[in-house]
């Protein structure tokens, strides 16, 4: 093999390390906030893929009459984004968040609706129903080419 082969390959085993090594970190960053959320009671966990545009992941910790006790968020494209804790929703009934209880705050559009995501899951989870998972960009994409070859 040339020279310039072998360092591209090179080049390219460093950045999966480092991706993997940053996404290492990030999920770290979820596991604190999980394990203080879940102290207090349940978990309520939304999510909104972004793809190309930034995606947001929120996590409320509610107590048994759903009153939010802990709220943290991700919200970014990048490995670099950590989790922090927000205080706005602290003392809320879960099921009083809507889309105009969010209309007054500057989140960006995916954070309010991994909210509004994290307020669904929890009611499903209440009444013992099983949360689907949103398809990923990518199975969204493999759908379209599989159905436009078809």
């Amino acid at each position: 093999m040339e020279k310039s082969y072998i360092i591209i390959i090179l080049f390219l085993g460093v950045m999966f390390l480092l991706q993997y090594f940053l996404t290492y970190l990030q999920m770290n960053s979820f596991k604190k906030y999980f394990r203080k959320f879940i102290k207090v009671g349940k978990v309520a966990i939304g999510i909104k893929k972004g793809g190309l545009r930034s995606g947001s992941i929120v996590m409320f910790g509610v107590d048994n009459n759903g009153i939010i006790r802990n709220a943290a968020f991700i919200n970014g494209i990048t490995v670099f984004a950590r989790f922090k804790e927000n205080f706005d929703f602290n003392n809320i009934n879960i099921k009083d968040i809507d889309k105009e209880v969010l209309t007054g705050t500057k989140f960006p559009k995916s954070l309010k609706q991994a909210i509004l995501n994290a307020k669904d899951n929890y009611i499903r989870a209440e009444r013992g129903e099983e949360t689907p998972m949103e398809k990923s960009p990518f199975q969204k994409l493999s759908g379209l080419m599989k159905r436009g070859a078809a």
